[in-house]
Parts: structure tokens; sequence; C-alpha cells
């Protein structure tokens, strides 16, 4: 059995706790950064009409106040350009929308990919997803056993991918129950876990998560969503080398 790094350290809350720790509005969001002196990155505040803004603390406090040009807080804040119109740009670039099996994607012969939540922790305002029709693709016990009936009646899958949304805002037993069920088709081999929230929150990487993903007998690949340096702090870090 593999060695796990233990998380239990007094700086690290609860992960459930951080996620409800939110921002939402544009403006609070530009005063915790002390922005809110610039207008001009008030104006796009009515986009999220079109995509909710949502941020957690935890995130922010990797942000540079009074940086304009912070690279994380462009990641996440409201523009008014989201309003344009784009020729040739689609709400389904990647062609998603027409799935058989609710909440299951099979666009390649060996692998599926499977949304196993429609949410996230921080709403990134580049998100191909962001028109995906989550409402008819629930992320619950009924929608997975469909899933997997699926992957059972397909030997050709030899991976599963878990994506979303953030597969990881499952709560660790949902992902324990999920996980050995995959274990029972005998055809799998591989599980492919994408997620941003380690880097949003890294006390996502629990130990009983580490623990569970170290005993499957499938390989398990972890794709991380770091898409900046400075996201990379020494919480992270920890977590990662847990992982």
């Amino acid at each position: 059995m593999a060695h796990i790094v233990t998380l239990k350290t007094p700086s690290r809350e609860d992960w459930l706790q951080q996620l409800a720790d939110v921002v939402t509005e544009p403006d609070e969001l530009l005063r915790i950064l002390a922005l809110d002196q610039h207008t001009e990155l008030a104006e796009g505040a009515d986009a999220r009409r079109l995509f909710a803004l949502r941020v957690p603390h935890a995130f922010i406090r990797r942000m540079k106040k009074g940086d304009a040009h912070d690279p994380l807080l462009l990641q996440v804040l409201t523009r008014r350009q989201e309003f344009t119109d784009a020729p040739g740009y689609s709400t389904d670039p990647l062609d998603e929308q027409s799935n058989v099996v609710p909440g299951l994607l099979h666009k390649y012969r060996n692998r599926a990919l499977l949304l196993v939540k429609g949410g996230c922790a921080v709403n990134c305002r580049y998100c191909f997803r962001r028109h995906f029709p989550y409402q008819d693709n629930p992320g619950n016990k009924r929608s997975w056993q469909a899933a997997l009936n699926y992957i059972a009646d397909h030997p050709e899958l030899d991976e599963i991918i878990f994506s979303g949304g953030d597969p990881l805002m499952a709560k660790d037993h949902e992902l324990a129950w999920l996980i050995a069920a995959l274990e029972q088709i005998p055809h799998l081999k591989r599980l492919r876990i994408h997620s941003r929230l380690p880097v949003v929150i890294p006390a996502r990487i629990t130990d009983q998560l580490c623990q569970m993903l170290s005993e499957t007998r499938l390989q398990v690949v972890m794709v991380t969503h770091i898409n900046h340096a400075q996201e990379i702090d020494d919480e992270l870090r920890e977590a990662m080398i847990s992982l």
C-alpha cells in the first residue's frame, strides 16, 4: 500500500466550508482587491446573468491587491465582451450536447467521459461548458447507474474520465461508491480525473481521497487544471505531494 502523507494540520479548514465561503458579486470582488475605483472593471457586472460569478476566498487570497491585470482575477471577473456574438462561435464547441446516456460522453472508441458533477468551485469565464444542459445531466446515483450500465455493456471501453463541472465536487463517499462500481467492470483499466478543485481549494485533497485512489485496482491519472504560476502556493504543493 502506498504511503499517505496526512494533511491534518491546524491551518487546513474543512474543504466544504471553504467551498461555501465565496464571492458572487463583481463589486464585492473588486472591493476586496482594492480595485473598486477602477470603474472600467465593473462595466461587465451584468454578465453574471449569462454565467454566474463564483470565486472562493481561498482563491482570491492568491490575487494581488490593486492589480487590475492580475492573471487570476482576469480568469473570473465578468466582462462586457461576454455579450458579444462572434461569427462562427458555438455554445457547444465540442459537440457534447447530444449524448445518449445522461452525463456520459462516448466520443472515442476506448474511453468515455463521465460528468460526475455539474458545479465547480470557481466559475472561469472561459469555460467551454458554460452552456451545457446540466439540468438534463444530473450528478446523482441514478444517472451514474445508467452510465455504469452503458459502460458495462461496451467492452471496448478501457478508460473512464471523470469530468464535470468538476468531479471533485462530489464528496469522498460518493467518489468511493462510484470507483467501487467501476472496479467491478472487468474491461476497465484506467481512471482519469480532470479537476481544478485542488488548485482552487487545495484542502479538497483529503486523506480519505488519497487513500481510495491508492487502493483502487484501476490505474489513476490525475489531471490538475493549473493556469498560472501564481496559483501555485505552499498549500497546493503540500496537497500535490500527498496526492
